[in-house]
């Protein structure tokens, strides 16, 4: 082999080798720009997709709730007294095994207080005062009594005692017209709540110390017995 043909040669070899390399690194830099848009795209349109899904659940709620109608014989909460209130939701509850809403008879000035006939019990029966379970199960009992006191020249004790079968199970007392206090008339509400499990039989009954404060005058709806069955034992 001739000298000029081997320096061609040596001139050839090392273009080659460059040859060999360069392209190894534009293919991985050409790669990783594609995979870098790649993920982009894939996030973009991840979000787009999450973002449509969650509008497409709200509107769908919303549909739903729209298309609900209200059962005849329920009606929405009145507000601004909360004894209709607890008729409300007693009406528009899904429980109507055993319930019942009354009201307090102003006829009848006894310790032990009486109740309206004309009020609503239904899976109940009453009987002298008395609500009488029907059904065993858990239920849930309110009372709500409003007073009013013309204040005498001592103070003045409002007790509200819920018993069950002529046991006292809750009982709340307040003082008012307290000595010194220059009050003409003093407004006061009382209310207990009871979650209870009831055999049938079993009796339900209200007593106060003094009839003659509780005032079925000014806020007759005030005052206001209520049980539903919450949950049955049958």
């Amino acid at each position: 082999m001739g000298p000029g043909l081997q320096r061609a040669l040596h001139r050839v070899a090392p273009s080659q080798d460059t040859a060999m390399h360069e392209p190894a690194g534009s293919v991985a830099r050409h790669w990783g720009t594609t995979s870098r848009s790649y993920f982009c795209f894939t996030t973009a349109t991840l979000a787009v997709c999450l973002v449509f899904a969650v509008a497409t659940i709200m509107v769908l709620v919303v549909q739903k709730s729209d298309s609900i109608p209200t059962p005849p014989g329920k009606f929405p909460l009145k507000g601004g007294n909360c004894s209709e209130d607890i008729l409300c939701i007693l009406q528009r509850a899904p429980f109507k095994k055993s319930w019942a809403y009354l009201q307090v008879s102003k006829h009848i000035n006894k310790t032990k207080l009486s109740w309206n006939q004309d009020g609503i019990v239904h899976g109940l029966r009453y009987q002298d005062g008395n609500l009488v379970i029907q059904f065993p199960g858990w239920y849930f009992i309110i009372c709500q009594l409003q007073f009013l006191v013309e204040c005498p020249e001592h103070s003045v004790d409002l007790k509200l005692e819920l018993l069950i079968n002529q046991d006292v199970k809750r009982q709340t007392l307040v003082t008012v017209c307290e000595s010194g206090v220059q009050t003409k008339n003093i407004y006061q509400n009382l209310s207990q709540f009871l979650l209870e499990h009831l055999q049938v039989n079993t009796t339900i009954s209200v007593k106060v110390d003094k009839f003659q404060y509780v005032d079925t005058n000014t806020f007759p709806l005030e005052n206001v017995l209520s049980i539903f069955l919450y949950s049955s034992s049958d």
